[in-house]
């Protein structure tokens, strides 16, 4: 009797050296209690997206997904009209538009697989963006999807030194970021990059670039 009664004293301390920190196990507990609660901790948030800082950054990250995707498509229709007919520029900004809405949704669902919620809301200040004419030509429309390309490659690496010099380090957020945006991001700047230099150079002192911009335009009809 005298060891039963031990081994129950021995088991109640231990229990409750357990439940003393912010668990899922207290908060059920105090839910399931007569005077009730809530259960906060039950959740799938840990690490770097305890807090809300991470999380702001990310749901940031995907609206200004939502936002590069609508503008790649308004290129892309300002090509594609009966004035320009530019259908490999048209070609091209359709499928840069597509990538950005496809990671824009990939980032919203990896933001609820880690116990958040998306907010429409959260947005970077860009004072700057009303002023922009999407109606381009053809060199300067390469020109800024360059810039907007290395611009997402750029707040992708800014979120990524957050989640591995931050006290709570977060390699899961990491490895997402480098598997689905990092190396994908460094190969649009490679083919962004080398198309905006080729066709500078076939336009570059000619009096009437038009016949190189057509070629150049079917190239890119073919090459995508």
């Amino acid at each position: 009797m005298g060891v039963k009664l031990f081994a129950i004293c021995v088991t109640t301390v231990l229990c409750v050296g357990y439940v003393a920190g912010e668990y899922c196990y207290n908060d059920v507990v105090g839910a399931c209690s007569p005077v009730g609660g809530e259960v906060q901790n039950c959740n799938s948030r840990y690490g770097a997206f305890k807090g809300d800082e991470l999380l702001t950054s990310v749901q940031t990250y995907a609206n200004t997904h939502i936002l590069r995707s609508f503008q790649f498509l308004l290129m892309s229709s300002h090509f594609g009209n009966f004035e320009k007919n530019r259908g490999g520029f048209e070609k091209l900004y359709k499928k840069l538009s597509d990538n950005t809405w496809e990671k824009a949704i990939d980032l919203v669902k990896f933001i609820g697989k880690r116990g958040g919620h998306m907010n429409f809301r959260a947005r970077k200040d860009e004072k700057n963006e009303k002023q922009i004419d999407f109606e381009m030509y053809e060199l300067g429309s390469m020109a800024r999807a360059l810039d907007m390309q290395k611009g997402l490659a750029e707040e992708a690496h800014f979120i990524h030194a957050e989640v591995t010099r931050r006290k709570e380090h977060d390699p899961e957020v990491a490895s997402y970021l480098e598997n689905n945006f990092v190396h994908e991001h460094s190969e649009i700047i490679r083919k962004l990059s080398g198309h905006t230099n080729d066709l500078k150079q076939l336009i570059a002192n000619q009096p009437d670039p038009s016949l190189s911009l057509y070629l150049f335009d079917e190239y890119l009809q073919k090459s995508l």
